[in-house]
């Protein structure tokens, strides 16, 4: 490759990833609007915990939906296509949630956002297989995934400042402009192919040169000539499959804590609507913190490493839950509590962020080849029917039995989570040495 080439190819990654890194960050900003702006249209609408319960269940339902259909959507026309169009709806749904004030109509809006955005991380996996060498995947997914987490913060202090001097419908209008704009601009500058651009993609490229200069052969991969339905064959009876289904269902219930933490802290602290959504920024700061550097580190830890390490951080999440837990029997000051409850709920962001993203979105591209928007759509769809199941639930313990009894119900989630996510990393270990002795 000449020199030319190898700094065009560069200059055009970094722009790839910058639009993707934008794109989701307009697709967080308008999904944590909905449990973000909680307090504040609990307040003037008068639902309830239960309620917001129900709406957030909709919305994982849309996504579960939205999962099983936007993979298949994303394989048959390119990761560009699906993910603008995706981005579009998700901004219309955004800003006609602003104009509602029935919950069936929340309801439905949640469920159509959630549907539409759905169809980021499949799309965003095409995009990936399409310009970036396997060995960048876990760096560029973990650059991404802090877009998950820097909007997610900066739309938490973003809104908090907003609710001090507007009313919470105009903060809503206030974000789907701004998501607009950025539609305008990713429509513009994101290609969904290097031959769109004039460069080779790295399946068109037969050899590669690896970090220290050797030239490898890239191989085949084992399902790029298995139909659609030879490829679910294969995905449902690899023990690997099912686990990280089972470990992103537990891992997006405690993800989902971040729609609840909202009305927790205002329930809990008696905190106002716009202190509840700016503290709540603690749990996508931590998660932005690890995930900055957990994609780097991913790609140069071993398996073994990688089980090691995830799984340590996952018992630091059941450290934290519990501390919540505990939290109103120790008898500190209402501040010290305040200060105790976001540090440990930065800490928890933190702890399972990189297991949420990491080896579900590597794992889908090396095992699922080009069927891995299916893949990984299918993974997200138990994630998300999981949520769905959990926020019916968790908003009646909550309402019903008081955050105690929620927590404890995370509790117990958050211990599963450590054990199944364990063994989904210890068999890929496994396999991946089994592999290597063959090779």
């Amino acid at each position: 490759m000449s020199g030319q080439s190898a700094s065009s190819r560069i200059r055009w990654e970094v722009i790839i990833v910058a639009c993707m890194y934008t794109g989701y960050v307009g697709f967080m900003l308008c999904k944590s609007t909905v449990s973000l702006l909680a307090p504040a249209m609990k307040e003037e609408i008068g639902l309830t915990t239960s309620d917001f319960g129900t709406i957030y269940a909709w919305g994982n339902g849309g996504a579960l939906g939205g999962k099983l259909l936007t993979g298949m959507l994303a394989d048959r026309f390119g990761g560009r296509r699906v993910f603008l169009l995706a981005l579009g709806l998700t901004t219309a749904a955004t800003v006609a949630f602003g104009a509602a004030s029935r919950r069936s109509v929340f309801m439905s809006l949640n469920f159509a956002l959630q549907f539409a955005k759905s169809a980021a991380w499949p799309s965003m996996a095409h995009l990936i297989k399409s310009w970036f060498h396997e060995r960048k995947y876990g760096r560029v997914w973990g650059i991404i995934s802090t877009s998950s987490r820097f909007s997610a913060m900066t739309s938490a202090l973003l809104l908090a400042a907003l609710l001090l001097v507007l009313p919470w419908r105009l903060g809503v209008f206030v974000v789907g402009g701004g998501v607009a704009l950025i539609v305008v601009l990713l429509f513009l500058c994101l290609k969904g192919h290097p031959g769109d651009v004039g460069l080779k993609s790295p399946s068109e490229r037969q050899q590669d040169v690896d970090d220290s200069g050797t030239k490898t052969t890239k191989e085949a991969h084992p399902l790029d000539e298995q139909t659609l339905v030879g490829a679910l064959v294969v995905f449902s009876r690899s023990v690997r499959v099912w686990l990280i289904c089972l470990s992103v269902m537990c891992l997006t219930v405690l993800m989902e804590f971040l729609s609840f933490i909202p009305l927790y802290l205002q329930e809990t602290f008696q905190l106002s609507g716009s202190a509840a959504a700016g503290y709540s920024a603690a749990f996508p700061a931590g998660a932005f913190v690890s995930m900055l550097v957990g994609g780097f580190v991913y790609d140069k830890l071993t398996k073994r490493g990688i089980m090691r390490a995830l799984g340590a951080l996952l018992g630091v999440a059941v450290v934290c839950i519990g501390v919540l837990w505990l939290l109103p029997g120790l008898g500190v000051g209402a501040r010290v509590s305040i200060v105790m409850a976001v540090v440990a709920i930065g800490m928890l962001g933190m702890a399972i962020s990189p297991a949420y993203y990491l080896p579900m979105s590597v794992f889908s591209i090396h095992f699922g080849g080009k069927h891995c928007g299916v893949l990984i759509g299918l993974i997200d769809a138990c994630g998300y029917g999981a949520a769905m199941v959990f926020d019916v639930m968790g908003g009646q313990v909550a309402e019903q039995h008081g955050w105690q009894s929620f927590l404890a119900t995370l509790a117990v989630v958050s211990v599963i989570t450590l054990v199944v996510t364990t063994m989904f990393l210890f068999v890929d270990w496994k396999i991946s040495l089994k592999t290597a002795t063959i090779s």
